[in-house]
């Protein structure tokens, strides 16, 4: 008799920890408790790139490190980047945060914190198009600290 007592206490186990695991699962008040994560919204002016440019992701990758200005510079004969033209943007953005060369070197993405002089962006328009996809004028923050620097000193 000691086997089926044995057999008994085991499938009752078996069954009250089977029912005690199923009704495990997370509380759906305190899950639709938590408030939206707020939209992004991207420089109305600026032409967002489908999914399909390879530029995008480099785009994105700017926005998501929090840079106040984003260019996209290409050739205006839409050719590859030549070593001039990759020294020449090295040489006037030598202040900026970021250099990415993208779309099978027909493009470079630049993204800075500080404000760009005008007179260098006169200089890269004189010789690439540039596209803008900085943040609008309300959500720059006026600083010269590069980013993602430890403000804690």
């Amino acid at each position: 008799m000691t086997t089926i007592s044995q057999r008994s206490v085991i499938l009752v186990l078996f069954v009250a920890a089977s029912l005690a695991l199923s009704a495990c699962g997370p509380n759906e008040t305190i899950l639709k408790s938590n408030s939206p994560t707020p939209v992004r919204v991207s420089n109305a002016s600026a032409t967002p790139y489908t999914s399909n440019d390879p530029v995008d992701k480099e785009v994105e990758a700017m926005r998501t490190a929090n840079f106040n200005y984003i260019f996209v510079l290409r050739r205006k004969d839409g050719s590859k980047m030549d070593t001039d033209d990759k020294a020449f943007v090295r040489g006037v953005t030598g202040g900026f945060n970021r250099r990415t060369l993208s779309d099978d070197e027909k493009a470079v993405i630049v993204g800075s914190n500080p404000r760009v002089p005008d007179e260098t962006l006169q200089m890269i328009r004189s010789r690439f198009e540039v596209e803008d996809f900085s943040k609008p004028a309300n959500e720059i923050q006026n600083s010269n600290v590069p980013a993602n620097a430890n403000m804690n000193r």
